[in-house]
């Protein structure tokens, strides 16, 4: 069966076929969700979320959307839902999971044991895709779905606006508004964009891979005299491009999640 085939066979209730229809876009889910969410556990619940939402809300598609943009906007909206019961993260999230690290032999030496597994592979474009969803996490989560939708997976303004249940216009503020709290975070924060960020984890992961699974060499992010907008349109690509939810550094970012998040809902705000 076709596309309309098969949507018109799962609103009438069968499960075989919706199945069918959403399994060619599971990956895609797991990447919009990831990139929201970072913690893999709270990830691959809300990929079971957003399917079993479709699934009731399936006899509501519009014959003129496409499916897998409907079915990412139910997956935003399970993302948002899920951040609203959590506490925001700080921006410099990582930058203090690395302290409890320094302070820690067990959990460097965790690190160590998934640097060195024979496996694992450092790739700096995954780190920095991990990263700006550590960055992101201290978004409104309005605004991180507009940057996830519109500058992650190129939604059009108009296609964000109505995954999201907005206007355009209020969905260009709640993208700009992001945009400049990222780029304000990543000056204080990031070495690749500027020289006094206080975070170097893309050189010290790498440095502390074996070789020859270092990856290649970390490098600024921008040319030189680049202004803090032009550094994050090249932060974008490589965040775009980066298949950091299912890359070669999976390990290391799953066990970066899953201490930041436990870090960060343990802060008292």
């Amino acid at each position: 069966m076709d596309e309309r085939a098969l949507i018109e066979a799962a609103a009438s209730g069968d499960r075989a076929a919706f199945d069918r229809l959403a399994g060619a876009h599971v990956d895609m889910l797991r990447g919009l969700v990831s990139r929201m969410i970072g913690h893999p556990d709270d990830a691959a619940d809300l990929v079971q979320d957003t399917l079993l939402r479709a699934f009731d809300k399936i006899g509501s598609f519009r014959a003129d959307a496409r499916f897998s943009t409907w079915l990412g906007a139910i997956a935003v909206n399970a993302c948002m839902d899920h951040l609203r019961r959590q506490t925001r993260w700080r921006p410099f999230s990582q930058s203090y999971a690395e302290q409890e690290c320094a302070g820690s032999p067990e959990l460097r030496q965790e690190i160590l044991n998934t640097l060195k597994d024979a496996e694992f592979s450092f790739d700096v474009h995954e780190h920095i895709a991990a990263c700006f969803t550590c960055v992101a996490r201290s978004l409104e989560p309005m605004q991180e779905a507009a940057i996830v939708l519109r500058e992650i997976l190129e939604y059009t303004n108009q296609e964000a606006a109505d995954a999201l249940g907005v206007t355009e216009p209020v969905l260009r503020n709640h993208l700009a508004a992001g945009r400049r709290a990222m780029q304000d975070t990543y000056e204080g924060l990031c070495a690749l964009v500027n020289k006094q960020g206080i975070c170097h984890q893309c050189a010290g992961f790498r440095n502390a891979t074996p070789e020859p699974r270092k990856g290649p060499e970390v490098a600024p992010l921008g040319a030189e005299g680049d202004g803090p907008e032009e550094r994050f349109k090249v932060r974008l690509t490589i965040v775009r491009d980066a298949p950091f939810d299912r890359g070669k550094s999976r390990a290391l970012h799953e066990l970066l999640f899953r201490r930041i998040r436990r870090l960060e809902s343990s802060v008292s705000r």
